[in-house]
Order: structure tokens, then sequence, then C-alpha cells
């Protein structure tokens, strides 16, 4: 098969830390053609990294490039609508960073805008791409797990100083929905959302315990499933945290996803008294199974795994999570949750 020509637009953290050991894992089916980024020095570095043949000023620029078939947008949320169209209208394939838009409103609008051109877009939940969580839904559909009961969702961790995003400015002063809290939190939904379909949400709690992470850190949410099972929701990225991101209850057995690896157990019984522990862990990187997808969307027609209607559906799980908190001032928010 013929290699996907690929441009990227932002050459920031997770291009270098998450996209380039996936792009060298992946020289057999995907070439770098060119970079751009708002710092040129940036993307200049990078190319370097990446042995990309050419850097250009802008946006405009590399997708007015004849040998540039698709993008890889990772640029700050809000500024990433515009250059997903400009990228669709030149007629470039577009992988685009999560989460789809800004807000609800601002990405439907998006969406509603990008069904005039026919270039494919998929958007970047990573997560849709781990063989591990595929396995849990895997397992929750056929009924390996018996009637599930009870998930547990968590996501949680120290977003400080030693954190590499925490520098970030789109993030630390965000104009976008719900900072953290929604940016990394879309992952867990659309994992929740293909498990279990989307749940209802109910006495959403939120709080801004660290000022720097604005416009809050915490939400913490009891959810109520379509097949009866209940949940909780709980986010903090204002303490320090290791376990599995979901734990699922069901008659028969529990199973704990983890970000890379699936625990099952079952229940002890007269032959096995201590009861079954299976460990699945993913052969690939979830970024190199995205790409890798992202080649098949385009050279192959094959439907996009996470279309924007579809990450439409997770934003809207996480903005109904941190429901009115966007429109709180964070200092009010940060008084409130040192009152808890």
């Amino acid at each position: 098969m013929k290699k996907l020509r690929l441009g990227l637009l932002g050459t920031g953290i997770a291009a270098e830390r998450l996209y380039l050991p996936a792009f060298e894992a992946l020289r057999g089916r995907i070439e770098l053609v060119a970079c751009a980024n708002r710092t040129r020095k940036k993307a200049e570095r990078y190319a370097r990294l990446a042995r990309i043949p050419r850097v250009v000023d802008d946006a405009e620029a590399l997708f007015a490039l004849p040998e540039v078939e698709a993008v890889l947008i990772s640029l700050p949320i809000e500024t990433q609508p515009e250059y997903v169209l400009a990228a669709l209208r030149a007629g470039k394939a577009v992988l685009s960073e999560k989460p789809v838009g800004p807000s609800v409103a601002e990405a439907r609008k998006l969406i509603a805008k990008a069904r005039r051109f026919d270039a494919p877009w998929l958007v970047g939940e990573n997560f849709a791409f781990m063989e591990h969580a595929e396995r849990l839904r895997t397992l929750v559909t056929t009924g390996k797990l018996g009637a599930v009961r009870l998930v547990e969702a968590v996501q949680m961790t120290a977003m400080n100083e030693q954190n590499p995003y925490f520098h970030t400015s789109w993030r630390t002063s965000p104009k976008f929905v719900g900072g953290f809290v929604v940016d990394g939190g879309v992952h867990v939904a659309n994992v929740i959302r293909r498990c279990f379909g989307m749940p209802t949400v109910h006495a959403p709690l939120t709080a801004a315990f660290d000022p720097r992470l604005p416009p809050l850190d915490t939400v913490v949410a009891t959810l109520r499933f379509g097949s009866g099972a209940l949940g909780t929701w709980t986010s903090c990225f204002s303490v320090p945290y290791q376990g599995p991101l979901l734990r699922v209850y069901g008659s028969r057995a529990t199973a704990e996803l983890s970000w890379d690896h699936l625990t099952v157990r079952t229940p002890g019984g007269p032959r096995q008294p201590k009861g079954r522990e299976t460990r699945f862990e993913p052969k690939n990187s979830s970024f190199y199974d995205e790409l890798s997808h992202f080649v098949d969307v385009v050279r192959n027609g094959v439907p996009p795994r996470v279309p924007p209607e579809e990450a439409l559906l997770d934003l809207e799980l996480l903005e109904t999570l941190v429901g009115r908190a966007r429109k709180t001032k964070p200092q009010d928010l940060t008084k409130r949750g040192r009152r808890g």
C-alpha cells in the first residue's frame, strides 16, 4: 500500500511525546512530509526529531502543499475549529485532537459546517483504540461479566509542575469548557459509552481546589445506565493517584481497566477456591493503532472509529458533568471547594 503523506499542524508536547514514537513505528505506512507551528523554531526542532523534510510558516502554507494528503491538527482546542474547516476545504483528510470542540454548542456548529466537505475527519480520542478497552467492551456485550451492576470511573492525577501539560497556557487559562476535567475526561467518556451506553448524570458536584487549574479540577457524580446499572464518576486533577480508570462489577466477574492492561477476576468455586485472575495487555500503543486506523480511513475508505458525531457525545457527557461550573468565576469555586 502506498504510504499516507501526512502534514502536521502543531508540534508541541503531544506531537513529541505521544505521536512521535508511533510515527517511527509506522514508517512503512506513513510518510511525514511537512510540518508547521506557531513558533517556527519549534517546528524546525520537531522536523529534525521526526526527519520531516519541509517546514512551512503557517497552516495556509501547509494545506496548500500538493504533496500533503492528510493533516494531524494538534492545537489549542479553542483554535482548532477554524483549522479543521480550512483543511477540509482544501481537500485534506483530518485527524484532530480531542475534544471535538471547545463546547457542545460550538462543536455542533463545526460539525454542521464540516458536512459540506467530502474529506474524512477522525477525532483523536485514543482510548477508542486501546485493545484492552475493546476487550472490556466484548466482555460486557457478550455477558462474560454477567449482569453489570456497578461502574466506577476514576480519573485522578496530580497536575502540577512535574507534569509537562501543566505548563501549557491553553490548559492553565482555558477558553474551552471544563479545563483539564473535560480535556482528559472525554477519553473515559468514550470507553463508558461504548461499553455501557450513554448514562444519565445525577447530582454532580464540582470544586476548584487548586486555583492554578481553572475553572475547576474536581467533579463527582452518580450515573444511571439504560440497563439499570448504576455508576459513579470521580475526576480530580489535584491529588496523586495510581489505580484503574474503570472498575466494573458484574454478577459473574469484575473487571478493572488501567492505562496499560485489563484485569478480570472471577469468584472461587469448588475447583478453584481462590477464584481466577486474568490479565490482558495490548500489543500496540493506542496512538499506533489510531494512526494506523487513520491510514485505513484515508486509503481504504474505512469509516472513522471516532467521527465527530461520536466525539460530540463524549463532550456532551462531560459538559453535563461540569454543569454550570464553567459560568462561575474560578476564585468562587476555589473558596467553595476549600470549605468542603
